[in-house]
């Protein structure tokens, strides 16, 4: 089953629940309005999607604190891949730590076995790749 088909059984199943609890409630004029708030919440979450957005940081050494030599935002939109710009001006943070306090979640780390000096590889900095997770309207 697909995430977007998991989210949808989730959200069907939580209805359901709902609705089953609500009965003997109503029954009996138990119902109240933290009951409504509960399934108007549960309404409103049936249209929205999970998205990735990815976030490429590259910085100077493999420490969260050290400062960043370059960034690319992937959006997952059409036309949403960015390359990376070691050149671009402004860069989205000063370094992975603010990144991470901004909401962003690191799932990959730079391989930290040996320091290298990148002018003698063909890599840019130690690469560390962030997501966040956001909802939008489906």
């Amino acid at each position: 089953m697909n995430p977007s088909a998991k989210d949808a059984a989730s959200r069907s199943s939580a209805l359901e629940a709902w609705v089953q609890g609500a009965r003997p409630k109503l029954s009996e004029n138990r119902l109240c309005q933290g009951d409504l708030d509960e399934l108007q919440a549960i309404a409103a979450a049936r249209g929205k999607k999970i998205r990735q957005r990815l976030l490429y940081l590259h910085a100077q050494t493999p420490s969260i604190a050290s400062g960043l030599i370059a960034a690319a935002l992937h959006e997952p939109i059409e036309g949403g891949v960015q390359q990376i710009d070691p050149g671009a001006p402004d860069l989205p943070y000063r370094n992975v730590h603010d990144a991470i306090r901004d909401g962003w979640q690191v799932i990959h780390f730079p391989l930290q076995t040996a320091p290298f000096d990148d002018r003698e590889i063909d890599i840019l900095g130690y690469e560390f790749i962030l997501q966040k997770l956001e909802e939008y309207n489906a």
